[in-house]
Order: C-alpha cells, then structure tokens, then sequence
C-alpha cells in the first residue's frame, strides 16, 4: 500500500510539473528591430561627432586669424560719416568742432559711449559706409 500511494504521489506529481511549464516566446523580431534602432542611433552619434568636430576645427581657424584693425585718419572719418548722414562739412582731413559733433551723433545713433572720439567700436561701424 505504501509503494502504490508512493507511486500515486510520483505520477502525480510528474504530471502537475508537465502541465505547469513556461510559455515559449520568441522574442528574435523585437530584438533585431531594437538592435536596428541601435545601430542607427549610433550611426547619427557618429554623424554628429564627426560635424562637432568639424565645427570645433573651424572656430579654431577663426579664431588664429586675427583681423587687423588700422585706426582710421580725418579724413576718411569724414567720409564715413558724411555717408552714413552725420557729417555735412567738407572732408578736409581737419578734426574740428562740426566733425567731434557728429561724431558724437554717430555714437549716439549706435548706442555707443558718445565720447565723440572713434575708437575701435565706432570705428568698426563707421568703415561700413566706405566700403559701400
């Protein structure tokens, strides 16, 4: 009696973990579409990384080409100023009361220090009416 209740628990036994088991699930499809995403993104990092790059190199060069500021003379102050409007005296080469004043009017119009004194800022300004 022992053996057939021992023999009932077993068979039992086995076929109650035969019917318990884990679902298979084939997870291949997702994980080659993620895989895909995966190795797109690190493609774009490295499209990225190579224009960062690029980029950092080109500021670089800006920055090593230094432009060269050449302080103006009366003259060509004059000029600029009486094409950008400011100036309606004659371009004499003389830095006169008529020439510190519109300057001064310049400055003001730029919201620059109207000190009436062209300094490197005013200056910058100024030489775009020449080379128009």
């Amino acid at each position: 009696m022992f053996r057939m209740n021992l023999f009932v628990i077993i068979a039992m036994l086995a076929f109650v973990s035969g019917c318990v088991t884990t679902p298979v699930v084939n997870y291949s499809g997702e994980n080659q579409q993620l895989k895909t995403q995966v190795n797109s993104l690190e493609t774009q990092l490295n499209q990225l990384k190579q224009e960062n790059f690029q980029l950092r190199q080109q500021l670089q060069q800006q920055a090593a080409v230094k432009k060269e500021v050449r302080m103006p003379n009366a003259s060509e102050i004059q000029a600029a100023l009486k094409k950008a409007g400011f100036y309606k005296g004659p371009v004499d080469g003389q830095i006169g009361t008529q020439t510190k004043e519109s300057i001064k009017k310049f400055q003001e119009a730029n919201k620059i220090n109207p000190d009436g004194v062209v300094g490197s800022k005013t200056w910058q300004l100024l030489l775009r009416y020449l080379e128009k």
